[in-house]
């Protein structure tokens, strides 16, 4: 038997804030971390002439990125009966604050290296700053991908969605935690970059998800409205 789930716009307004990501992606024009393995040019060529870019973009990325936390907050609050499995869900909300948490430092250090470099650093300096940022990029996948486990297993024992969602973010979340647990050492870096294309389910999750819910809302002035929870299942 599913659980019915109370519709919201919780997590379609995470999914679309998130998203936002992309605008300080191309519009900064800049791929940064680059990592220890670059040459000193590569490194230097990203950060030099940029740290108006780069910090802009580090402060882009401190808003939007908590998207991805309202996206857990709104898939516990559209499944309000699940009270067995509820813990999970709490799991998820942190899971996920700790992997937008790690994702805001990185660029707040890769901002410090840029704006070093425009003030007299020296270009070993940003190399060592690039390298932390690299690394702790890497370790933002961990807890991402225990925040996706969490939610997908609570979604595919409530019965309430359509099983490709919970598919989807079990298949995400595999990936992510699979990177987070063996792929993490530099060595990996091949490896971490294809288990980090998991990132496409993810935003296929999210979006697909806020939309199922959103649909779920209950309609001002319908019979139906008297009523908040719905099964999704089918959609």
């Amino acid at each position: 038997m599913s659980t019915p789930v109370a519709g919201n716009r919780l997590v379609l307004a995470g999914a679309l804030l998130y998203l936002l990501e992309w605008v300080a992606i191309i519009a900064a024009g800049v791929s940064i971390p680059v990592g220890a393995t670059a040459s000193a040019h590569a490194v230097t060529s990203a950060y030099a002439g940029h740290a108006d870019a780069i910090g802009w973009s580090a402060g882009w990325f401190c808003v939007v990125e908590v998207g991805r936390i309202l996206v857990m907050v709104g898939l516990r609050a559209a499944l309000p009966d699940v009270r067995r499995l509820r813990p999970l869900l709490d799991v998820a909300v942190i899971a996920m604050a700790v992997s937008v948490a790690v994702e805001i430092v990185v660029y707040a250090v890769a901002a410090g290296g840029a704006w070093s470099l425009a003030n007299g650093g020296s270009a070993a300096d940003v190399r060592v700053l690039d390298a932390v940022s690299y690394q702790l990029n890497e370790t933002i996948y961990g807890p991402l991908g225990v925040a996706m486990l969490c939610a997908g297993w609570v979604m595919w024992k409530s019965g309430a969605f359509n099983r490709v969602l919970p598919v989807l973010a079990l298949a995400a979340g595999t990936l992510f935690t699979l990177l987070g647990l063996a792929f993490v050492a530099p060595r990996f870096s091949g490896v971490a970059q294809g288990l980090g294309a998991g990132a496409i389910l993810l935003w296929i999750w999210m979006v697909w998800t806020g939309v199922v819910l959103w649909r779920a809302r209950p309609r001002a002035g319908s019979a139906s409205s008297q009523s908040p929870t719905y099964d999704t299942a089918a959609v």
